[in-house]
């Protein structure tokens, strides 16, 4: 995407000439501008081969940046003075909405357009505020959804930080065919990931933990699952097929699921836990790879099977992105002709 080179001055530092009420106003004008659009890039085909040197879904790689990221959300940051001006002014500024439309194999030919609001590691905690998330999410419902699913990492260090954004998260679960959630790893960082699910249950947010729910869409149905996270989390396949065989769409947080995805028969995978990278050179890739299999971003196809991996919205370490602005994705899922 082209950079948004357009600059706001903050009451603080006013420009002369300009009064306090036009800066105000300069700001509400940017805060209610419309949401910006783009069109996912048609998916890139895999091999299966694809493979990191290093595995970063376990072992000290995985080790160090988790206790990173404890120690910088939960000990460092919250004693520094408005830490998160810098991420609320990239991402009243940089979100986009992504969309594309997809058509899965196996997806009930009698089933009408289905239209899939993906949020993903949305991260309550220092660096978003809860006026900036409800912002945001008060635009994409207005677009009207059928469906929403947020693809976990909900939370930065800690369950209790989602208790403050639940005024702004709670208009998700107006979408028709409601509103469902997957944990992360992120989601186990501290504190009781349970507490996050009764948080969630609470204002009309479903979780899927291995486990799967037949919906109703037009004259049919179809199965949305929900699989717990690879790293931290204790993903039971045999349970989550128990239910009602594979799912039509299924939510993962880490999109290295996707190949065992594959292997039993899902035909749509719904990630995010890259962030696309967070902060990548010009066309290059990113500088941190969150995906053993190099599944960073945007839809990808393997033999019949479709993934569709979000940059997300929020930041992890530094209230910062470079190269891949936060976002949301907009799914069409349309029956194959």
């Amino acid at each position: 995407m082209p950079m948004n080179c357009d600059r706001i001055c903050f009451a603080s530092a006013a420009p002369l000439g300009h009064s306090l009420c036009e800066v105000t106003e300069f700001i509400r004008l940017k805060k209610e501008s419309p949401i910006q659009r783009r069109q996912l890039a048609p998916a890139k085909a895999l091999t299966g081969e694809e493979r990191r040197r290093i595995n970063p879904n376990n072992g000290l790689v995985k080790l160090f940046e988790r206790n990173m990221d404890v120690l910088v959300s939960r000990f460092l940051y919250p004693h520094l003075s408005a830490i998160w001006n810098p991420y609320t002014w990239l991402i009243r500024r940089r979100f986009a909405l992504a969309e594309t439309t997809v058509s899965p194999t196996g997806w009930p030919r009698e089933l009408p357009p289905l239209r899939v609001l993906l949020l993903s590691d949305i991260h309550c905690g220092i660096f978003l505020k809860p006026d900036t998330l409800a912002h945001i999410v008060h635009s994409l419902m207005k677009l009207a959804p059928e469906l929403v699913v947020v693809s976990g990492d909900i939370v930065t260090g800690h369950s209790r930080e989602v208790q403050p954004f639940l005024h702004a998260l709670a208009p998700l679960a107006g979408a028709r065919l409601g509103a469902w959630f997957c944990f992360g790893n992120h989601d186990y960082f501290g504190g009781d990931p349970d507490e996050i699910r009764k948080s969630l249950n609470a204002i009309g947010i479903t979780t899927l933990m291995n486990e799967s729910i037949r919906i109703a869409h037009g004259s049919s149905t179809f199965v949305l699952g929900g699989i717990d996270d690879l790293i931290l989390g204790k993903p039971d396949w045999p349970r989550l097929m128990s239910q009602f065989g594979a799912p039509h769409i299924l939510l993962a947080h880490n999109p290295d699921h996707f190949y065992e995805a594959e292997a039993r028969g899902v035909h749509l995978t719904l990630s995010g836990h890259t962030h696309g990278g967070q902060i990548r050179l010009p066309k290059g890739p990113p500088i941190i790879r969150q995906s053993r299999f190099c599944l960073d971003e945007g839809i990808y196809i393997f033999h019949s099977s479709l993934l569709v991996v979000s940059r997300g919205l929020g930041s992890i370490v530094l209230p910062w992105r470079w190269g891949a602005d936060p976002e949301a994705v907009m799914i069409e899922i349309v029956a194959a002709q």
